[in-house]
């Protein structure tokens, strides 16, 4: 068959370096500081929050907790954000998990947007016991929500991405899907948890949980392209790439 003007072209992903890391064992080679941020609103109730309050507890178990490893610190908001303890406050595992069994329930409005912005500004500051930036630990959020905002979340998420803050949105029952997008960190397929009832948010832990675990720092690959010209002569080239 004779090409005139013609140009076949063909891509072919030929490599992954083994630059890549990722730890499913319990966390055991990632450590972060890590936010949970809750929904502690009217419409949450003090039933459903103490099924909260056993889930984090639950997500601790993940982690190694120490000054060097994983620090744990809570947030709650309803009408205004509160801290329940700060990063770093407590350094064992069963520290951590007691406190948790004993966060404060109030009630009260689903401010989200103000939560979002308090743990931009002060959750992960040196006052709050997050560690500093040459310490090279990553910043996480957990937000846990069960109903849409009263203020607005995208701009105060935005700052808290650009921040260097990954941001886990788990949304229950009457939760928007959109909202949550908008909180999340990007791949939003990654970051972004829904479930029917707060009965149901155990069932996310496990997936959750392997989120959390991965320790994705980079990935390369080598793209081969192949040029067949109008005289049939067939040129390689060879390009590569990273995804941080």
């Amino acid at each position: 068959m004779k090409l005139e003007g013609a140009v076949l072209l063909s891509v072919f992903i030929f490599g992954v370096s083994a630059d890549s890391h990722v730890s499913l064992a319990g966390c055991k080679n990632v450590h972060y500081d890590l936010v949970f941020l809750l929904d502690t609103s009217s419409s949450v109730g003090k039933e459903d929050f103490e099924k909260v309050r056993q889930w984090v507890a639950n997500l601790v178990d993940t982690f190694e907790i120490g000054p060097d490893k994983t620090r744990v610190g809570v947030v709650r908001y309803s009408d205004r954000p509160t801290t329940e303890f700060d990063l770093g406050r407590y350094q064992t595992r069963e520290e951590i998990k007691e406190a948790a069994r004993n966060i404060k329930y109030y009630g009260g409005n689903t401010n989200t947007g103000d939560a979002l912005r308090y743990i931009n500004t002060y959750s992960f500051s040196a006052e709050a016991g997050g560690r500093p930036r040459e310490k090279a630990i990553k910043k996480v959020a957990i937000l846990l929500t069960d109903g849409r905002s009263q203020d607005h979340v995208l701009d105060p998420a935005m700052a808290a991405h650009k921040a260097g803050i990954r941001i886990f949105a788990v949304g229950i029952g009457e939760a928007l899907k959109e909202e949550l997008d908008e909180i999340a960190s990007e791949p939003k397929s990654a970051h972004v948890f829904h479930v029917s009832d707060y009965n149901a948010i155990d069932k996310i832990r496990g997936k959750l949980r392997r989120r959390l675990c991965e320790s994705l720092d980079k990935v390369c690959f080598m793209l081969s392209v192949e040029v067949v010209d109008i005289m049939g002569r067939v040129r390689n080239f060879l390009k590569g790439s990273c995804l941080t």
